[in-house]
């Protein structure tokens, strides 16, 4: 066979793709690539929802842990009744005259003047709270304790414990307490270690110099324990930082009282989870039927009585994770949030693509049952 002859049989056999077979081969490429685009921004977006969601929910798992272990002790003082005796006070300026009294507080952030006349008053928390939001103040005696060792059924005797565990400074505020009496009292000296026989044990004096009185109102002995006491106020407010879209975040905060021997207070405040857009609280009352109503704390006739709070939060992502802007209305205890322009609304939030959440729980009051 001629060579030529060949080379030009093959060259005539090669077929190229005609215009119509390379419009539809884009064609089906470009709806392959589409779908596969589609798909990656879809698990995309649905991985931003679901670790937006994870965290929100460990917010809100946070901030209700935070607020319901103080809340649930409020007013604990040690194993006596709260309600029949009542804790003697001979501390200098104290953080209470009754703790049964003080031992839960609500407030609400209606305006700037929210504080007037209280010891927050001209203080930060009066500017950094949320408008429209709850305000929930806790006194209560520690549930870390330390045991009489010494000076037991002795009159006008310094208080003598194990250890230091607590970590008692001089000026700290601590309640000694059995199951029949409880005193509360100023250290007025740095607790001291060992005495002069090198016996082995922490003084905790109380002297007239930082106390009413240098005298308990009984002698305690081995069933008696010492307390430290704390004062704490919990808030949403304002960090002060902005997501990438420059949405204000905000936050749980706690207010924690110094317990100065001064009448002016002085506190530290602390940011303890952010996310948390709003707080309210509702506060459970014990009727005459022996049911309880909730009623927002305007509406308490006796906040000595309450027996239980109901907490609702709204936590919200701090970045945008949404497909579209979220127009839904939130329910808190006492408070409905609207979309941002809804008419009549007590309180809104903006219309974005932040994801949010309610968060409830009813809390009981272990020291009013």
């Amino acid at each position: 066979m001629n060579p030529i002859h060949i080379i030009r049989t093959n060259i005539k056999s090669a077929k190229g793709l005609t215009l119509v077979e390379l419009m539809v081969a884009l064609a089906l490429s470009s709806v392959l690539i589409l779908g596969v685009i589609t798909v990656y921004f879809d698990a995309r977006s649905t991985d931003k929802i679901g670790n937006s969601l994870a965290r929100i929910q460990e917010t809100g798992r946070f901030s209700i842990d935070f607020l319901a272990k103080d809340i649930r002790m409020a007013g604990y003082q040690g194993c006596i009744d709260p309600e029949t005796l009542q804790v003697n006070i001979i501390a200098n300026n104290p953080p209470t005259s009754s703790l049964f009294q003080s031992a839960l507080r609500g407030f609400e952030v209606d305006d700037r003047n929210w504080a007037d006349g209280l010891e927050f008053d001209n203080t930060a928390i009066e500017t950094q709270a949320k408008l429209n939001t709850s305000v929930i103040s806790i006194q209560r005696a520690s549930t870390e304790d330390t045991e009489l060792t010494g000076n037991m059924r002795a009159d006008n005797a310094n208080v003598q414990i194990t250890t230091n565990s607590a970590n008692f400074q001089q000026n700290d505020v601590v309640i000694i307490a059995d199951c029949e009496n409880a005193d509360m009292f100023r250290i007025s000296s740095t607790p001291n270690e060992n005495d002069s026989n090198g016996n082995s044990h922490i003084t905790l004096a109380h002297a007239s110099n930082v106390n009413t009185d240098n005298k308990l109102s009984t002698l305690y002995d081995e069933s008696a324990n010492v307390m430290s006491f704390q004062s704490m106020t919990y808030f949403v407010g304002d960090t002060g930082r902005t997501n990438t879209q420059g949405d204000a975040i905000y936050a749980l905060y706690r207010q924690v009282d110094q317990l100065d021997n001064a009448v002016l207070k002085t506190f530290d405040i602390q940011e303890l989870v952010e996310g948390v857009d709003s707080m309210k609280i509702t506060y459970g009352e014990r009727l005459a039927t022996g049911n309880l109503h909730y009623v927002p704390v305007e509406d308490v006739t006796d906040m000595a009585s309450i027996e239980s709070i109901r907490l609702g939060l709204l936590i919200t992502s701090n970045d945008y994770a949404l497909p579209s802007p979220d127009n839904q209305t939130y329910e808190l205890p006492g408070l409905t949030i609207s979309p941002e322009g809804t008419a009549g609304a007590a309180e809104t939030h903006a219309i974005n693509n932040r994801v949010r959440r309610v968060f409830t729980s009813t809390i009981n009051l272990r020291n009013r049952q």
